[in-house]
C-alpha cells in the first residue's frame, strides 16, 4: 500500500498524516503468490502487449481497460470473434469500433482517455505501427511460431497460456529468462496465464469476476 500525504503547511513544516492509502495502480490483471498483479499499460510512453492466451483472457482484459477511460480500437480478419466483446462494450458505456488495417488510428491517448489497439489481423503489424502517449496495442500471437522470438523482443510484455516447451523456449531466447523463471511457466491451471517481460515472470490468477463473466460470457 502506499500512502499519500498532505503537502507542507505554510509554515515549511511537513505535515506527516496519512489521508489516503491506494493499492497497486496500474490495470489489474488478476493475483499472483503473493497479492494483486497490476500493469501500467497506459502511460506517457506507447506500450506493446503480446497474448498468446485463450480469447476470454484477451476479451477480460480490454474490457478491464474500458474501466480505466480507454477507448477500444479492433482491427481483425474476423469480426464476428469481436462482436460479442464490443456489444459489451457499448451496454456499459464504453466506445469501441473496428478498424481496416490500413484505417488511421487514433494518433495517441490522454491520461484519462488512453487508446488501445487490439491486433488480431494477418494485414496489420503492431509491432511497427506508431503509438502515441497513452496508448498500447494487444497482439494476438502463436508463441509457438518460429518468428515469435522477434514479437516479443518488441513487445514490453507478454501473456502466455498453456505454455509448452516450444513457448517456454521462445519466452527464454527473448526475454533473457534462466531455469528459476521458466519453471513459474510450468503447469499453469485453467485461468493462470505466465506474465514475461525481460528478466522477469510472474504466475498470475486472472479469472472474471461474477459480473464480468455474465456481462461477458453469459446468456445473451
Amino acid at each position: 500500500m502506499s500512502a499519500w500525504v498532505l503537502p507542507e503547511a505554510a509554515d515549511g513544516s511537513a505535515v506527516r498524516e496519512a489521508v489516503v492509502r491506494t493499492g497497486p495502480s496500474g490495470l489489474l490483471l488478476g493475483h499472483g503468490r503473493t497479492g494483486p498483479i497490476t500493469i501500467r499499460l497506459f502511460r506517457p510512453n506507447p506500450t506493446r502487449l503480446l497474448l498468446a492466451v485463450p480469447d476470454y483472457v484477451t476479451w477480460l482484459l480490454a474490457f478491464r481497460c474500458i474501466s480505466l477511460g480507454a477507448h477500444l480500437s479492433i482491427i481483425a480478419n474476423e469480426r464476428r470473434r469481436w462482436q460479442g466483446l464490443a456489444d459489451a462494450v457499448g451496454m456499459c458505456g464504453g466506445t469501441v469500433d473496428f478498424l481496416e488495417p490500413s484505417d488511421q488510428l487514433p494518433s495517441q491517448g490522454r491520461p484519462y482517455r488512453p487508446s488501445l489497439v487490439i491486433d488480431d489481423s494477418a494485414g496489420f503489424d503492431g509491432t511497427t505501427v506508431p503509438l502515441g502517449p497513452w496508448q498500447a496495442v494487444m497482439m494476438t500471437a502463436d508463441a509457438t511460431h518460429s518468428g515469435a522470438v522477434h514479437l516479443l523482443r518488441s513487445c514490453d510484455m507478454a501473456l502466455a497460456s498453456p505454455c509448452d516447451t516450444k513457448t517456454a523456449d521462445n519466452l527464454r531466447r527473448a526475454y533473457v529468462l534462466n531455469p528459476r523463471q521458466l519453471k513459474l511457466t510450468n503447469n499453469l491451471e485453467g485461468n493462470e496465464v505466465a506474465l514475461c517481460m525481460p528478466r522477469r515472470v510472474n504466475r498470475v490468477s486472472i479469472p472474471p469476476t461474477p459480473t464480468e463473466y455474465g456481462l461477458l460470457f453469459g446468456a445473451r
